[in-house]
C-alpha cells in the first residue's frame, strides 16, 4: 500500500444534467422518505421536489468521482465502511493520459531459441525412453516422435515403451533411415528407399511414402534403373504396388535385358510377370518366343523345360508370321523330331507338346479369319459371334540400329529373321546399356510404332459398351 497522504485529489468530470433518467435505487430511496415536520408544519411539495433532485446529484456525484483515501482509513475497516468509499465505474487509464515504457528484457544469462533447442534435442535424441528391438538390432527411440510421425505407434498405448518387429516386416535398415528422417527431415538415399518405403507402409508413416514415391516417380527412374528396383522390390513383402508401377516403366531396355547375362538368371516367376506386359519394347512377337526359348535353353537341367506351357502361353502367337507358324507347324509333323532337334532340347520338347500344337492351329485360324474380314468391327463381330478368344497385340518399338526391325507394321505381319539375327542384335546391344543405361534412356535409340488398328478398335468397342 501507498504511504498515508492527506491531500486528495478529483478528477475533472461534467456533472450530469438534472433531467437524466434517475437509478430504480433512488427512486425507492425517495420514495420511502416521509414527510418531515418543521417549526412551519408539514413540507411543502416544492421543498419535497428540491430535496430529491438534491439527493440525486449527491448520488450521480459520488459515483463519477474519485475518492481518494489512505492506507490507515481502509485499514479501519468500519471506519472505511461507514464513510462509503467507492472506487468509480471507469478505468484510470480512461481519463489518466499515460506514455507507453518500453521495456527490455535481455537474454542474460543467453537462452537457446525454441527451434534450435528442439533440433539439439532431436539430434542428441535427449528423451529417448522407447526401445525398439528387431532382430538382434536395438533402437533408442524418443517416444513422442515415433507417436508424432506413425500411426502405428500413435495408437498403441503411451505407457508401453517397449516394441519388438520381425526382421521380415521391419528392417533394421530401413528403421534407421526412417528415424533419422523423423528426428532431421533427411530423406533416405536411393539405397535405402526400398527398406525405407517397407517400413513406412507397416508402421504407416504417411508423409515419408509420399515423399519416397515422389523419388521413385521422377523420370530418372525408368527402364533398366526402374527394372532394377522392380527386382529388388520383389524381394520385399507388401510393396506389389511398387512391382507393378516399375513394370510400366519398363519398355526400351527389354531387348538389351533378354541380351544380358541377368537375363538367363531370372526367376521364372519374374520372367513370367515380364512377359505378360503389353509395353515390352519388341517388333514381332517373334522375338518374345525367341526370348522364351533362350531362357529354357540356357540350362541343360530338365526342370526348366517343366516351365515351357507356363512361358509359351504368354507368347502371342496370334500376332506372329504366317509363315513362321507354319514352319513351327512343320516341325510336329516331322518324322524324325529327335535327329531334327538333337541340338535343341527346347524347340524338341515344344514340337513334341500336343497343347503347343492347338496353340499354333488357333493362332493360325485367328490370322485367317481376320485377313478375311474387311475391318476391324466385322473382325470383332464374327469373333464375339464364334465365341473365340480375341488375343490383342503389344506396343509396338522400332529399334533404329535394329537390321530386321520395320518401321511400319502392317497386318498381316511381314516380319522375316532368325533365332541367329535374333542373338546378333542384342548381343550388339549391351555395351549401349551398360551401367544405367543410356543418358535419355534410350529414347533416341527406340521409337514407338503406331498402334495396331485391332488395338483401336478394340478400345472403341469397349466404350460403346
Amino acid at each position: 500500500m501507498e504511504p498515508k497522504s492527506s491531500v486528495s485529489t478529483t478528477s475533472c468530470f461534467s456533472l450530469p444534467q438534472v433531467n437524466e433518467p434517475i437509478s430504480s435505487s433512488i427512486e425507492e430511496d425517495l420514495d420511502k422518505t416521509e414527510f418531515t415536520s418543521t417549526d412551519n408544519g408539514t413540507t411543502t411539495d416544492s421543498e419535497l421536489e428540491t430535496a430529491k433532485m438534491a439527493k440525486i446529484l449527491q448520488q450521480q456525484q459520488a459515483e463519477l468521482l474519485w475518492k481518494t483515501f489512505t492506507d490507515e482509513e481502509y485499514s479501519d475497516w468500519k471506519t472505511f465502511k461507514d464513510s462509503n468509499y467507492k472506487v468509480p465505474l471507469l478505468s484510470v487509464f480512461s481519463y489518466v493520459k499515460c506514455k507507453p515504457v518500453i521495456i527490455e528484457m535481455p537474454n542474460v544469462p543467453p537462452k537457446t531459441s525454441g527451434p534450435r533447442l528442439m533440433t539439439k534435442i532431436l539430434k542428441s535424441n535427449y528423451g529417448a525412453i522407447a526401445l525398439v528391438l528387431i532382430g538382434e538390432k536395438k533402437f533408442r527411440c524418443i517416444p513422442c516422435v515415433l507417436k508424432c510421425f506413425s500411426v502405428w505407434f500413435s495408437i498403441r498405448d503411451w505407457r508401453i515403451t517397449r516394441f519388438k518387429f520381425k526382421e521380415s516386416e521391419v528392417p533394421p535398415r530401413g528403421f534407421e533411415v526412417v528415424y533419422e528422417w523423423m528426428c532431421s527431415n533427411q530423406l533416405p538415399k536411393f539405397e535405402d528407399l526400398l527398406p525405407a518405403l517397407q517400413v513406412a507402409c507397416h508402421l504407416k508413416v504417411t508423409l515419408l511414402e509420399k515423399e519416397i514415391w515422389k523419388i521413385l516417380s521422377d523420370d530418372s527412374v525408368r527402364e533398366k534403373v526402374a527394372f532394377l528396383v522392380y527386382l529388388d522390390a520383389r524381394r520385399v513383402p507388401g510393396l506389389g504396388a511398387l512391382c507393378e508401377a516399375m513394370l510400366t516403366r519398363f519398355r526400351k531396355y527389354f531387348l538389351a535385358l533378354v541380351g544380358s547375362p541377368d537375363f538367363v538368371h531370372l526367376s521364372v516367376d519374374v520372367l513370367e510377370d515380364l512377359l505378360r506386359q503389353d509395353s515390352i519394347g519388341v517388333n514381332s512377337e517373334m522375338e518374345v518366343f525367341f526370348a522364351v526359348t533362350r531362357w529354357l535353353g540356357h540350362s541343360r537341367n530338365p526342370k526348366r523345360q517343366e516351365h515351357l506351357q507356363r512361358l509359351m502361353k504368354c507368347v502371342r502367337f496370334h500376332h506372329m508370321p504366317i509363315t513362321f507358324l507354319f514352319s513351327l507347324r512343320e516341325s510336329f509333323n516331322h518324322p524324325d523330331k529327335s535327329n531334327l532337334f538333337r541340338n535343341d532340347p527346347v524347340m524338341l520338347a515344344f514340337s513334341m507338346d500336343s497343347e503347343m500344337m492347338d496353340t499354333l492351329e488357333h493362332a493360325i485360324y485367328f490370322i485367317g479369319v481376320r485377313s478375311q474380314c474387311g475391318g476391324i468391327n466385322d473382325f470383332l463381330d464374327i469373333c464375339e459371334s464364334h465365341h473365340m478368344e480375341v488375343v490383342l497385340p503389344r506396343l509396338w518399338v522400332y529399334h533404329v540400329n535394329c537390321p530386321y526391325h520395320l518401321r511400319t507394321i502392317d497386318f498381316p505381319y511381314q516380319h522375316r529373321f532368325t533365332a541367329t539375327d535374333f542373338s546378333a542384335y542384342i548381343n550388339s546391344i549391351q555395351k549401349e546399356w551398360s551401367g544405367k543405361g543410356p543418358p535419355d534412356n534410350g529414347k533416341d535409340l527406340v521409337i514407338d510404332v503406331e498402334l495396331d488398328p485391332l488395338l483401336d478398335g478394340h478400345e472403341d468397342e469397349k466404350a460403346k459398351e
